[in-house]
């Protein structure tokens, strides 16, 4: 597969991900809705992070 489309499906499957930790978390997490945002961006960017890394390593 083109490194490009792939990097392109990793990037909208990440935001559809962190769409769904943005309405998901908050009311998992009753009381502390802050803490859920929070939590929702850090692993939002840990995946994306990752898939960039794994996807590096293929292209090299």
């Amino acid at each position: 597969m083109n490194l490009r489309v792939l990097e392109v499906l990793v990037a909208f499957g990440c935001l559809a991900l962190f769409i769904v930790l943005l309405v998901m978390l908050p009311t998992l997490m009753a009381g502390m809705e802050g803490l859920a945002y929070i939590v929702a961006l850090v692993v939002f960017i840990a995946v994306l992070s990752t898939a960039g890394y794994t996807i590096d390593k293929m292209a090299a």
